[in-house]
């Protein structure tokens, strides 16, 4: 290990900083001043550097000091460490203050177009200096991603077994129904499990956490589904919706794609309507990065505050 190498002794940080103040400004006077030391505090400090090291680095006279050829070769080697050192605690005291950092975020496709967008572009007025890496993918991913540890946070459905990944409930999104125009239902019609039954039905694939929610309900309702097509994306979905094939439950989140479909109708479903727990995922027993828990505690008021679509 390099904090055990033999070479180091019990060399200090202090000393080194005695050494390269008198060396640069040719005065113990002078660097007494730099240090706020005094100047028998500063000659000790360079004469223990030069104990332990077996060499005299510098040479004094009662008028000007001067390097050695050993001192000469050690003072850029002595500089350079100092500055690199106080730009490692500079840059980790600007990671503390979040002025800077690195968060990795995962969520659904759906989630990544219409809700993150408008987040992101305001956290990073605020944190100009953190990035957001954002991965989108199926919402049956994201707690092994979490778990995993490829991303820092994840916004979806808590998990059922909470053994490595918790969630902080943040919001709810309730599910909503949508079939062809030419179905010509009444907008105040609600319909229901049996309307399902009756009619071709199109369901998100099987990893889909709104899928997981659908057959749940089915279930206690008595109702076994047969879905006539099953897709991956809600886009899709929407798109088989349009050409008639069927109706579909999805995330209400897509409001705003469903109403730019002519064909498309939105109507509300059961008469106690099926709400999605949306949480804050991290792994649990790991401490966030100060970047991380920057954005997650900025996501978390901005939903809260309204801003959610």
């Amino acid at each position: 290990m390099i904090a055990n190498h033999p070479s180091l002794g019990n060399l200090s940080l202090k000393q080194l900083r005695a050494f390269v103040c008198v060396a640069e400004s040719n005065s113990f006077t002078a660097a007494a001043a730099v240090l706020n030391l005094s100047q028998s505090a500063v000659s000790l400090l360079v004469r223990e550097l030069e104990s332990e090291l077996g060499l005299k680095l510098l040479d004094r006279t009662t008028r000007s000091v001067r390097t050695t050829e050993a001192g000469a070769e050690l003072l850029p080697v002595a500089a350079r460490v100092l500055q690199d050192l106080g730009a490692a605690v500079a840059g980790s005291r600007e990671l503390t203050a979040r002025k800077r950092g690195r968060v990795r975020l995962a969520c659904s496709p759906l989630q990544s177009s219409l809700l993150l967008p408008r987040v992101i572009s305001a956290f990073s007025e605020r944190y100009p200096d953190i990035t957001v890496v954002l991965r989108d993918t199926p919402g049956g991913e994201l707690v092994d991603l979490v778990a995993s540890g490829e991303v820092d946070l994840a916004l979806g459905v808590p998990p059922t077994d909470p053994t490595f990944v918790v969630g902080e409930p943040i919001m709810t999104d309730d599910l909503l129904l949508i079939h062809p125009k030419a179905y010509g239902w009444s907008s105040r019609k609600r319909v229901s499990w049996k309307d399902l039954v009756q009619r071709p039905f199109i369901a998100l694939g099987e990893h889909n956490s709104t899928r997981y929610l659908v057959d749940r309900h089915a279930a206690l309702a008595g109702v076994s589904l047969q879905p006539s097509y099953e897709v991956a994306f809600v886009w899709t979905a929407i798109g088989l919706v349009e050409a008639g094939l069927g109706m579909s439950l999805i995330p209400g989140l897509a409001r705003p794609i469903v109403e730019k479909y002519a064909g498309v109708t939105m109507l509300p479903f059961e008469r106690k309507s099926i709400k999605r727990p949306i949480s804050l995922l991290q792994r649990r027993q790991r401490t966030l990065s100060p970047a991380a828990q920057t954005f997650g505690d900025f996501l978390r008021d901005h939903i809260r505050n309204g801003h959610a679509p």
